[in-house]
């Protein structure tokens, strides 16, 4: 790269620009006699900025910069992102570089990745094909749209040896064909996601993708997510209430938050009708109120509308984790219309002929379980699959990661309250071994994998 420096800068004065390395840190450009192991130095640093001057006061300038949000915002241009698939925080990262991208329709943002390991990973989203997608041996790869809509450029191993890109053996150096080196592979599952690209369908999120999708291809015309920042979206959320109700037995949950900032944890209500065959989640609204009094006013206007449409909720189940004081208060003002169980995640519940458990592990193994038993119906919009697959399973325990917007599982929590509420110890849950506890000791069978 410092070799090919001086033809390069010689070709910019031809096009009456001018081109210059520079340390991006003090922001003065290189001397001609820096020598390669400065120049090299400065490009492990990341301080390594190569600019095109335009005139005297404009420039463009290349840098390589580490790939988390705090560093990535403030800039303006192309983005080149490699093995996006293996950055931890891909989601908040890709926040903080949306708005570099969208300020001039000629800059693009190109990743280049393998599938990552775990399928809640966000590049996963990103990047899976729709189902059923086939892709034939091309030597140029095949383009699709994947499942979030975005534009991805495949090119496999069998597409690349058709490109003649040989493979070869890592002993003795022979060239060998795909199928002759997926033989030699000790990995199965590593060789189909790098080599195949493959989207496997493992990792540690609570809720399997499968059965995910299946629960949210139901819900097309059976349930809906509402995002409600307006008076628009609550009396949108209102009339859906009371269209899409039968006759159900009706349970609600409500994950509660008080704050509105832009990381804060948004509060979620779910209502679950109960009928023959399962459960549907009608309705599954999400919102940031600063205001305690209009929460507790809009959720006393939708189990006001509900009673209006003839059906009367069983009882309306509140997360006490957190804000006890609040929780406490919506059970003085709502109690009157219907029972109001306060629920602490860490209390303990005793299911019929099990060990006691904490009501967190309990209602969260109970709302998996519903899924996986193909009884559970859910909205089907995205935010709905994002925010189920931030919740993990975690030595025992459920865990969910924060998203952009303060998103933390708020869903999943809101729909198992729902479903606590509509059904309460009722054909409790048999829990998995991996939650079993003996005395103070705790046996995780290895051989659980979630029930499936």
């Amino acid at each position: 790269m410092q070799a090919a420096l001086p033809r390069l800068q010689s070709v910019s004065r031809a096009t009456r620009t001018c081109l210059e390395a520079a340390d991006g840190r003090t922001g003065r450009s290189l001397p001609p006699k820096t020598s390669p192991k400065d120049f090299a130095d400065l490009f492990q640093a990341q301080r390594l900025e190569f600019r095109v001057w335009h005139d005297r006061s404009h420039c463009s300038r290349t840098q390589i910069i580490a790939p988390n949000p705090a560093t990535a915002r403030g800039w303006t241009g192309t983005v080149l992102l490699d093995e996006f698939g293996f950055i931890r925080e891909l989601q908040d990262l890709w926040e903080a570089i949306e708005p570099i991208v969208s300020t001039d329709r000629n800059f693009r943002l190109l990743g280049a990745t393998t599938p990552p390991v775990d399928d809640a990973h966000f590049s996963y989203t990103l990047t899976e094909p729709p189902p059923g997608t086939e892709f034939p041996v091309n030597p140029a790869g095949n383009w699709y749209r994947s499942s979030a809509g975005k534009l991805v450029h495949r090119v496999d191993v069998f597409d690349a040896n058709a490109a003649g890109v040989p493979l070869y053996d890592l002993d003795t150096g022979r060239e060998l064909t795909p199928e002759q080196h997926r033989a030699r592979s000790l990995d199965a599952d590593a060789w189909r996601r790098n080599y195949g690209i493959i989207h496997l369908r493992v990792g540690t999120a609570a809720v399997g993708l499968d059965v995910l999708e299946s629960a949210q291809a139901r819900g097309r015309d059976q349930a809906r997510f509402i995002y409600i920042e307006t008076d628009d979206d609550w009396t949108n959320a209102m009339a859906w209430t009371r269209d899409s109700l039968t006759r159900g037995e009706i349970g609600l949950g409500w994950d509660l938050a008080t704050t509105e900032r832009e990381r804060s944890n948004p509060s979620a209500v779910a209502m679950v009708e109960r009928l023959s065959d399962g459960f549907v989640v009608r309705s599954l609204m999400v919102w940031k109120l600063g205001q305690p009094a209009l929460a507790r006013g809009r959720v006393r206007a939708l189990i006001e509308q509900i009673t209006r449409r003839g059906a009367r909720p069983r009882r309306l189940c509140v997360d006490a984790s957190n804000e006890r004081y609040f929780a406490a208060e919506v059970r003085a003002e709502l109690s009157a219309l219907l029972p109001v169980d306060l629920v602490t995640g860490s209390e303990s519940i005793t299911p019929p002929g099990q060990a006691p458990i904490s009501m967190k592990v309990y209602l969260g193994h109970r709302l998996v379980q519903a899924l996986e038993r193909n009884q559970l119906t859910l909205p089907p919009e995205p935010y709905v699959r994002v925010d189920f697959r931030r919740v993990r399973r975690d030595r025992g325990s459920f865990l969910a990661e924060t998203g952009p917007g303060g998103e933390h599982g708020d869903t999943f929590d809101a729909v198992k309250l729902a479903l606590h509420a509509v059904s309460g110890a009722e054909g409790s849950a048999a829990l998995p071994p991996e939650s079993v506890r003996v005395g103070k000791a705790q046996f995780r069978p290895t051989s659980w994998t979630g029930g499936r």
